[in-house]
C-alpha cells in the first residue's frame, strides 16, 4: 500500500513537472511569435480584472526605403500617356475652335445675304410706291387740266391747306404737278390767284419750284442715307 502511494505521488509530481514544462514551452512559442506583446498582455490582464481596454492607436505609416519604386520605363510610360492625353485635348480644342470659326463665317455670309435681300426688297417697294405716286399725280394733273382754271385753282388751294406729314407733303405734290403741266394750262390756272392769301400761297409754290422741290429734297435724303451707311460700315 505504501509503495502504491509513493508511485502515485511520483506520478503526480511527474505530471506537474510536465505541465509546467509544457506551459513554459507554449509561453515561449507565443512570445516568439509576438502573441505576448505588451499591448496584448496588458489587454489580457485588463480583461481578467474586468477593465475595458483602451482602443488601439493607429500607427503612422512609415515609408520603407526598401519598398518597390517605379522603374524608369514606368515613369516614361506615365509621362507619355499624360502627353498623349494633353495632345488629344489640344486637338479637340483646336477642332472646336475651327468649327466655331466656320459657323461664324456661315452666320456672316447668311447675314450678308439677308441684308442684300432686304435692301433689294426695300428698293422694289420704294420703286412700286414711287410708280404708284407718279401715276396718281399724273392722273391728278390731267384732272386739274380738264377743270375750269378757277375751279382748278380752288382745288390747289384746298390741297395746300392739308396738313403736312412724313408720308404726305401736299406742297411737293402741287409743285410736281405744276412743273409737269403744259405752259398754257399752267398760265390759265395761275392767273386765277388774285386775292392776297392766294398770291401768298402762289409765292410759296414758286419758291419751292425755285429750290428744285421735290428733286432736291430727294437728292439730299439719298445723300444722307449714303453717309449713314458709310458711317456704319466697319
Amino acid at each position: 500500500m505504501k509503495a502504491a502511494l509513493q508511485w502515485l505521488g511520483n506520478l503526480v509530481i511527474a505530471f506537474s513537472i510536465g505541465t509546467v514544462v509544457t506551459l513554459a514551452v507554449l509561453i515561449g512559442m507565443l512570445w516568439w511569435k509576438g502573441a505576448l506583446a505588451d499591448e496584448r498582455v496588458l489587454g489580457m490582464l485588463a480583461a481578467l480584472q474586468g477593465i475595458k481596454p483602451a482602443p488601439p492607436q493607429q500607427k503612422a505609416k512609415v515609408l520603407d526605403a526598401r519598398s518597390e519604386q517605379p522603374s524608369l520605363d514606368q515613369i516614361m510610360e506615365a509621362r507619355l500617356r499624360a502627353s498623349l492625353d494633353l495632345d488629344l485635348r489640344e486637338s479637340a480644342i483646336d477642332k472646336s475652335l475651327g468649327d466655331l470659326r466656320n459657323l461664324e463665317t456661315q452666320i456672316k455670309a447668311e447675314s450678308t445675304r439677308l441684308d442684300q435681300w432686304k435692301t433689294s426688297f426695300d428698293q422694289r417697294v420704294t420703286a412700286l410706291q414711287s410708280a404708284a405716286t407718279d401715276a396718281a399725280l399724273l392722273e391728278l394733273q390731267r384732272t386739274l387740266e380738264a377743270m375750269d382754271p378757277k375751279q382748278a385753282k380752288d382745288q390747289i388751294m384746298q390741297m395746300l391747306e392739308d396738313p403736312t406729314t412724313a408720308s404726305d407733303k401736299p406742297m411737293n405734290d402741287v409743285v410736281t404737278i405744276m412743273k409737269a403741266m403744259p405752259l398754257d394750262k399752267r398760265r390759265k390756272i395761275l392767273s386765277k390767284f388774285t386775292t392776297a392769301p392766294e398770291i401768298e400761297k402762289l409765292h410759296a409754290v414758286l419758291q419751292e419750284i425755285r429750290r428744285g422741290t421735290p428733286e432736291t429734297a430727294l437728292l439730299n435724303e439719298t445723300r444722307k442715307q449714303l453717309q449713314q451707311q458709310q458711317t456704319l460700315q466697319p
